[in-house]
């Protein structure tokens, strides 16, 4: 995994990019350091099967295959998905992880994933 974080201002409102070049089964926890609110997840899976990315929106610790998700998209086989928040979705923090099944206890790896988050 390789998260990098970016934060930009206009006149009246604060912007901040995650991406993560190759997220993997691991978590990345609290990525923007508290709450926010997401706009839209970028994704972009390059493996040969679907991967599922796992989202915990609310505080805690976060261990894979123990933690239960708040959120769940299905990624497509070779395929990009842009998921919107056309209202935003606030989040006391952000926590995601990707698995190549859908349980909640799943630590496989699902191969290639790049992910783009966009929070204010």
């Amino acid at each position: 995994m390789s998260l990098t974080v970016t934060g930009f201002s206009t006149g009246s409102l604060s912007y901040k990019i995650g991406h993560e070049d190759n997220a993997s089964d691991v978590a990345s926890t609290d990525i923007f350091g508290g709450s926010g609110t997401l706009h839209a997840i970028d994704v972009n899976q390059t493996s040969n099967a679907i991967a599922y990315l796992k989202m915990k929106i609310t505080a805690g610790t976060v261990t894979v295959g123990t933690t239960q998700p708040d959120l769940m998209f299905e990624i497509p086989v070779s395929g990009a998905v842009m998921i919107n928040f056309p209202a935003g979705l606030a989040f006391s923090q952000l926590s995601f992880w990707v698995t190549d099944a859908a349980a909640y206890d799943d630590t496989g790896d699902p191969g290639t994933v790049l992910l783009t988050f966009l929070c204010s």
